[in-house]
């Protein structure tokens, strides 16, 4: 990292590219034949019977946007998970990305063949980075073959991690970008900010953060080494590469600002808003995965890996890959980059391993955002990039130069490297098999006897429901809303009134992977939610307070191919005491007027939500005559706007139990009225005696400076962009001239 030369800006001739990418389109279709043999059908993996993020978050959240453009509609609520929560500003609702737009126009389907594409599109985006470090053609290759299908890249596209995948597409463009921005001592900065702003959208933030501090670490070391060598033109030189990178940062932000500001506001109000602890953040890497470097068969055994903590923890490059990106260390490293590019690979690898790393401890403990982020091997997608490379590196150094000037040496190479490449490819596509499965889209769960259940029963009352037996995908299109989901961002509200949910102590999962008894959960907090209907596992007795109204079995929620479908056995009870979802209630208990140090969800779970509301403030006078707890109608419950009418006697507070969150607001007979949080979770409004109408509208916090700022940078880079290329013609058309004339 202390290079001060670095390699001339380097561009394929045509003849190569087309060879180049033609070849790596032949080697990602090889990887996943599968679903080349079944184009229609939908890409999962080959554990856990085929389901995986894509079928349970990632199908709806791609089709959910689409179907609401669609009706005219913004895609800013989603109302039936987690007591609600944003589509826009949530970056794995995939708004953004262009790409995913086929989806709105094709169907959720199409997010198979995209995840290939962009597998293509690492591979290309990685040739180019090894032809711009000076890697001849057939060198190049092998990184691009790497890059494509690296193994770590393959066993997350297997778990279903749409955006991951597509982040990981971006990341040896925004290497290759920022070597020609090195090359041309910053000249070329524009490439990188597009880059970076793509991988952003990508949806998932984790890996473009790690990949910014990556490069921006990088550029401070450039920028001192040329600093402390004391030239006056180096100086001059390392000042405008300065520059240049806070341009390019400042753009990137431009362009991502739409997506990024509403994100911001969310994750302020996040369980991640003041960092995740060390124990939770730091949970990489152990010793015992180094063996997968030269043997993944027990991950592979394994099928979800829960000996080496699942895929998250893939530490396998390949065998070859490894061989040869160990021959970049030995005699690769006179090199331009090479040097830089191990000691970037030795950072990502040590920062993999968490907790248990210095090199972690230091950055969760001093660089901002770290600690936002759980799962630090995710940053193997960065290490499996630099690999790609590296065993490019390492192979043509194996090859003097000189051989290129001797057409039989020269062909001696091509056939050598031609024959190492199937070999590279025969290793990560017997890998992908071992992994990757299709099923085509009739093998999802569709019209259980559950689904019917509930579209006979249209209402606005919650489901508690495990994702097994029902899952989120099937309430957003039964237009059910559960208390419990699959969604990326916990607001801290919602965490809060879960734990509240828990007499004991214990801690609820969010996502309703593992749904707990009705013994373990507190029966007025279930009431207060609005929880109507629970569906439990076939054989759970009934509890106070409940009725069993229904019972059945449904088929697993995923059946692979030329396998038996399992089939699981479910009750539906039915809350006998379960409140409206609005309602006005006069008696106010204040959290401010709590003893110190008093937990509020344990304040809530000991109340009786008819008889008392939690407040921060009461806001009418003491001695006002209080309503009494009175139902409230709801009139119309759409995404982004709720209407409600009440009727009561005295002054209280109209409670509607969906989250709380600043991108509400609300009027009473058309006159603008504060929102309130309630019950920890809640929206509460004020109102007094008599009939009134209240209406809540959701307006996506930011979203109209973010549009206007994006509008206008990717306006400026299609226009500098533009430019560009007319200049670098017009510099052509020069240079043949004077060619010809001398």
């Amino acid at each position: 990292m202390t290079e001060l030369h670095f390699s001339p800006i380097v561009s394929p001739t045509r003849r190569e590219l087309v060879t180049a990418t033609c070849w790596l389109a032949l080697t990602v279709l090889f990887c996943f034949h599968e679903l080349v043999a079944s184009p229609s059908h939908l890409l999962v993996g080959a554990h856990r019977g085929g389901e995986n993020d894509l079928t349970a978050y990632f199908l709806r959240a791609l089709d959910l946007p689409g179907k609401r453009i669609a009706q005219g509609r913004v895609p800013g609520w989603n109302p039936h998970l987690s007591l609600g929560s944003p589509t826009w500003g949530n970056p794995q609702s995939l708004l953004f990305y262009p790409p995913n737009w086929l989806c709105w126009w094709l169907g959720s389907a199409a997010a198979s063949w995209l995840l290939v594409v962009h597998h293509w599109w690492a591979g290309v985006g990685s040739y180019l980075w090894a032809r711009q470090l000076g890697v001849r053609h057939w060198s190049a290759l092998i990184a691009g073959t790497i890059g494509a299908a690296a193994p770590y890249a393959i066993a997350h596209t297997a778990e279903g991690h749409y955006p991951q995948t597509c982040v990981m597409a971006w990341l040896p463009w925004t290497f290759w970008a920022f070597e020609r921005f090195l090359a041309s001592d910053g000249r070329r900065w524009l490439g990188v900010s597009v880059c970076l702003a793509l991988s952003f959208l990508a949806g998932h933030v984790q890996e473009s953060f790690y990949l910014s501090l990556l490069l921006s670490g990088t550029m401070t070391c450039c920028l001192l080494s040329r600093l402390l060598t004391g030239s006056p033109e180096v100086r001059s030189d390392a000042s405008r590469m300065l520059w240049s990178w806070g341009l390019t940062g400042v753009a990137t932000i431009g362009l991502v600002l739409v997506e990024l500001l509403p994100t911001f506001s969310n994750s302020r109000l996040s369980v991640r808003a003041s960092g995740l602890p060390l124990a939770l953040a730091g949970d990489g890497l152990k010793a015992s995965h180094l063996s997968l470097l030269w043997d993944a068969s027990p991950l592979l055994a394994e099928g979800r890996a829960t000996l080496f903590g699942g895929w998250e923890n893939c530490l396998h490059f390949g065998i070859v890959p490894a061989v040869l990106a160990a021959l970049a260390l030995l005699i690769g490293q006179l090199r331009p980059g090479t040097r830089r590019l191990l000691l970037l690979l030795g950072i990502t690898v040590l920062f993999a391993f968490g907790a248990r790393s210095p090199l972690f401890r230091i950055c969760h403990a001093w660089l901002p955002g770290i600690a936002s982020f759980r799962s630090p091997a995710r940053v193997l997608y960065l290490s499996s990039m630099l690999v790609a490379v590296l065993a490019a590196i390492g192979w043509d150094a194996l090859w003097p130069r000189l051989w290129d000037d001797r057409p039989t040496r020269r062909r001696v190479f091509q056939w050598v490297s031609l024959l190492l490449l199937g070999t590279i490819a025969w290793e990560i596509a017997t890998f992908s098999s071992r992994l990757l499965a299709t099923i085509p889209a009739t093998a999802l769960r569709r019209d259980s006897s559950i689904s019917q259940f509930f579209r006979e029963r249209p209402s606005d009352d919650r489901v508690l429901a495990g994702i097994g037996l029902y899952d989120d995908r099937e309430a957003h299109q039964d237009g059910v809303q559960k208390l419990l989901g699959y969604e990326p961002f916990a607001f801290i509200r919602y965490v809060l009134f879960l734990d509240a949910l828990m007499p004991d102590g214990s801690k609820l999962d969010p996502s309703g992977l593992q749904l707990p008894r009705f013994r373990d959960l507190q029966k007025n907090m279930l009431d207060l939610a609005g929880v109507r209907y629970a569906i439990m596992p076939a054989g759970q007795p009934a509890a106070a307070g409940w009725k069993q109204i229904a019972s059945g079995t449904v088929p697993a929620e995923v059946t692979l191919p030329n396998q038996p479908t399992a089939t699981l056995g479910y009750s539906i009870f039915e809350n006998q005491t379960v409140l409206p979802r609005a309602f006005v209630i006069g008696h106010v208990t204040e959290t401010s007027t709590s003893p110190h140090g008093k937990n509020t969800p344990r304040m809530l779970e000991n109340i009786d939500p008819r008889a008392t509301l939690l407040l921060p403030q009461d806001h009418w006078p003491k001695d006002s005559e209080r309503a009494s707890f009175t139902a409230a109608t709801i009139q119309s419950h759409s995404e982004n706007e709720v209407r409600v009418q009440t009727n009561s006697a005295g002054y209280g507070y109209l409670v509607l139990t969906d989250l709380f969150h600043p991108g509400w607001t609300a009027t009473i007979d058309d006159q603008p009225a504060a929102i309130l949080p309630a019950d920890i979770a809640f929206r509460a409004v004020p109102v007094s005696p008599g009939t009134h109408s209240i209406v809540f509208r959701f307006d996506v916090p930011g979203w109209k400076a973010g549009a206007i700022v994006s509008a206008f940078s990717w306006l400026a880079v299609i226009c500098l962009s533009i430019a560009s290329i007319a200049r670098q013609r017009t510099s052509t058309v020069c240079s043949a001239s004077a060619s010809s004339s001398t």
